[in-house]
């Protein structure tokens, strides 16, 4: 993971997954981290930065991990986003 000012939930020993940090005193500010088992780690500040890191981290997932498991959740988790959006909203 590059150094940055990235969020610090869960240290010493964060874990897996993707931590978004939105701090709502301070609006300009959103940091956000992710970790795969895989190895890969990166994190970004600021909002168009954290948006794309949100997508690369569900593309990785989907797509790019060597580890099958991972690879499956993520495309569940793809197939289920699909699925609630492609669904007619009822008034």
């Amino acid at each position: 993971m590059t150094p940055g000012i990235g969020p610090s939930i869960g240290n010493p020993h964060p874990g897996f997954g993707l931590r978004v940090r939105f701090d709502s005193k301070a609006l300009d500010l959103v940091s956000a981290d992710y970790s795969c088992p895989c190895g890969r780690a990166e994190d970004a500040v600021g909002h168009a930065e954290v948006q794309a890191l949100v997508v690369r981290y569900g593309r990785h997932r989907r797509d790019d991990c060597p580890i099958p498991a991972i690879r499956a959740a993520g495309a569940r988790e793809y197939a289920a986003l699909q699925h609630s959006l492609s669904k007619r909203r009822s008034k």
